[in-house]
């Protein structure tokens, strides 16, 4: 790309530190004028080695790194390590903690998009709706630290449940919360419809094609925005999604505006299901009776086998590929994030485009760095 610079060219570095920019990774583009004529996408900044990491430490040690891949998708990062582990060893969670599973990450995936949709407002100058959206985040993440005992790094699944049940008062306080946000979601979306420079900024630009999504393997709400209703809890159902009523959010433009608006409807979607699970939470016990495995199992040794297993986090597509050796640690383990394919879309989804709107697209598709560069 650099040695084929004309006189009129020029090439312009976006980060790794850079007060617009959502991440620790570089944008490499080259302007003709202000028109993006190419561009290339450098990571690797903040490379944490977390698979060869999972596999020097045992499984249950496990839980508490998989945390740290990415923290705004700790509970689903959890549940595809936890899943995996109960493949290899034959574990069955039982029906009440699989409810609790779900009640949680769909927690998960309601602050995930508060804090996305909100730091877009700010990429773009926004910075009052980072204020409001971050509000709403800190009363959902009460919900999930009533829940879990963190609010962050949570370490609460277990192979074969979780780690603590439902606490008393939980189901009163998500009432009073899921009353705010939905009136807050509702307002949000009333402002973004009404307010012309949000519009000229977000309405038609940075269209991502179905065709461009599925080539590079985009998935979660920036495909779904493309009009691809592809989401693993409805297409591959794991916990209960099966039996909970849910719509998968799409819209069909492809830009912007599409994007935000899917994250805004699945913070309802989530709210929806939540609702549901509280109330068909079965009793019963948190771990399977008459088995090795339960809260502690520091030294759990896992029949020999490989498996592949995906969830649908807040960003995508989060599959773990794991292989067991019969040892008390993973031979191998590799991730698939939904992150790194979403950012190798970024060349053709900005090249044509303006440079005033390179952060404001690159913001919309909700990146998180710390998971690309595990």
């Amino acid at each position: 790309m650099f040695d084929k610079t004309s006189p009129s060219e020029m090439i312009v570095h976006i980060g790794p530190q850079h007060p617009m920019q959502p991440g620790p990774y570089r944008l490499n583009v080259k302007l003709h004028g202000e028109s993006v004529v190419d561009l290339d996408v450098e990571v690797g900044y903040i490379h944490k080695g977390i698979e060869k990491i999972l596999e020097s430490k045992t499984y249950l040690q496990g839980i508490t790194i998989v945390d740290r891949m990415c923290y705004l998708a700790a509970l689903s990062n959890e549940e595809v390590f936890c899943g995996c582990v109960e493949r290899l060893a034959g574990i069955e969670p039982t029906p009440r903690s699989k409810y609790i599973r779900v009640i949680a990450e769909e927690l998960s995936r309601m602050q995930s998009h508060l804090l996305g949709f909100g730091e877009f407002g700010h990429f773009i100058g926004y910075s009052s709706m980072f204020m409001f959206t971050i509000k709403d985040r800190e009363d959902v993440l009460t919900l999930i630290e009533m829940l879990t005992g963190a609010r962050i790094t949570h370490s609460y699944l277990r192979f074969g449940g979780v780690r603590g049940d439902i606490p008393e008062g939980f189901e009163e306080k998500c009432d009073e919360v899921f009353k705010s946000v939905r009136k807050a979601c509702d307002e949000y979306e009333g402002l973004l419809k009404s307010d012309t420079v949000f519009k000229e900024r977000s309405v038609g630009v940075g269209v991502l094609t179905p065709e461009i999504a599925k080539e590079y393997g985009v998935a979660g709400p920036a495909l779904r925005a493309t009009g691809v209703p592809f989401d693993i809890r409805r297409n591959e159902p794991y916990l209960v999604y099966d039996e909970l009523d849910f719509n998968v959010c799409t819209q069909k433009e492809g830009d912007i505006f599409a994007r935000i608006k899917v994250r805004i409807d699945e913070i309802r979607e989530s709210m929806y299901i939540i609702e549901q699970a509280l109330d068909q939470l079965p009793k019963g016990p948190l771990f399977p009776e008459g088995t090795p495995y339960s809260k502690r199992t520091p030294v759990m040794r896992v029949p020999q086998g490989e498996v592949f297993f995906r969830v649908e986090d807040p960003r995508g597509e989060m599959g773990m590929y794991m292989v067991s050796d019969g040892s008390d640690k993973p031979h191998r383990v590799k991730v698939r994030g939904p992150v790194f394919p979403t950012m190798q879309a970024l060349p053709p989804l900005i090249r044509g485009e303006s440079i005033a709107d390179v952060t404001a697209i690159a913001g919309s598709m909700d990146g998180c760095t710390s998971e690309v560069d595990r």
